[in-house]
């Protein structure tokens, strides 16, 4: 009986010992090596794996190099100058993802055989998964930067000329008596103007225009509007006409053809900002002139002198500027291989 109990025990020992033991076959594979070229592959073992490596070159061919790394680690096995490898056993003594490097430093390529046996080191781990995946993993940092930002934005009347007062003479007595029959107001426009007006009077006497002086301010008549309109939505019929009596030319000029008006040359003006034959008149331009600009001023009778009356104001957008903080990403995508177990 005590016989019988030994047999029993040393059937299911030796049962036990081939399940442990008995090799599992990884790769049995035949590939090429370009010339001057490295060849990898990946895979997955558990700890305590015993893996059997096997390889050969059909034509007997050296391999330069041959190497088990572990990845992102250590060198785990090298051989140099191979033409062989017969049953060659490496305990793995961690579990993860373990680098073949075939390298071919020769002008001729390789045709390899190669085989991976792994016998694990208990029955648990027989079906451990030795296949290698790779995926994609991202990585998002952050730069920050600053940016200029309108906070607000408001619209401001400036003054450019208030009520500029011209004689303006005659053609015939300009020529007999002296004086002029064309004058010039350079101007200049304050930076960021959205658009800007000017207003004229025109009369032969003299007290009329002293007295229109008190009436003409046309910074504070443009103020109002922008005021209660909040905007620059308004009619340039909402500015009260200024008086007038006798009759003006007002043209508008840059610098070359300031000096040809003055000469009585044949000149160019700008329509937008030229009037011809008034009295009197509010004109608006929307043209944003950079460079300094005239208004010329032409008496059209031949016999009798002018006084004319000038005023120039600009509507200019005003900014308040903040600074905010940006948060930019960076993605970086990095591949990394991975096993399923």
């Amino acid at each position: 009986m005590k016989q019988i109990y030994l047999l029993l025990l040393l059937l299911t020992f030796s049962t036990q010992l081939k399940a442990e033991t008995s090799p599992i076959n990884v790769a049995d594979l035949n590939f090429r090596i370009a010339p001057m070229s490295t060849h990898h592959m990946a895979y997955g073992f558990a700890e305590g794996d015993k893996i059997i490596i096997n390889y050969s070159e059909e034509r007997g061919k050296k391999l330069k190099n041959f190497e088990i790394i572990e990845y992102k680690a250590s060198k785990v096995y090298s051989d140099f100058n191979v033409i062989t490898i017969n049953q060659k056993e490496v305990v793995i003594k961690r579990t993860g993802i373990y680098i073949f490097k075939f390298e071919n430093t020769s002008l001729a390529r390789r045709i390899c055989n190669f085989k991976i046996d792994r016998i694990p080191v208990s029955e648990d781990l027989i079906s451990f998964n030795t296949t290698v995946k790779e995926r994609t993993l991202t990585d998002t940092t952050y730069t920050v930067r600053q940016e200029e930002y309108v906070k607000s934005e408001s619209y401001k009347v400036k003054e450019v000329t208030k009520n500029q007062h011209f004689y303006v003479n005659s053609g015939s007595n300009a020529m007999f008596k002296g004086g002029k029959s064309r004058v010039t107001l350079p101007f200049v426009l304050p930076q960021n103007t959205v658009k800007w007006y000017y207003t004229v009077s025109s009369f032969r006497d003299n007290d009329l225009i002293e007295s229109t002086n008190e009436q003409i301010n046309l910074v504070s008549d443009l103020s109002n509007l922008v005021d209660s309109t909040g905007s620059l939505g308004f009619a340039i019929d909402q500015l009260a006409t200024p008086p007038g009596a006798d009759y003006c030319d007002v043209y508008l000029l840059d610098h070359s053809n300031n000096s040809l008006f003055l000469n009585k040359d044949a000149f160019k003006d700008y329509p937008i900002g030229t009037r011809e034959n008034i009295i009197a008149a509010n004109v608006e331009i929307t043209s944003k002139f950079t460079q300094q600009m005239y208004l010329g001023i032409k008496n059209p009778d031949s016999m009798h002198g002018i006084n004319v009356l000038v005023s120039i104001a600009a509507i200019v957008k005003e900014q308040e500027i903040g600074i905010k903080e940006i948060k930019e990403p960076h993605i970086t995508s990095t591949k990394e291989l991975y096993l399923e177990n």
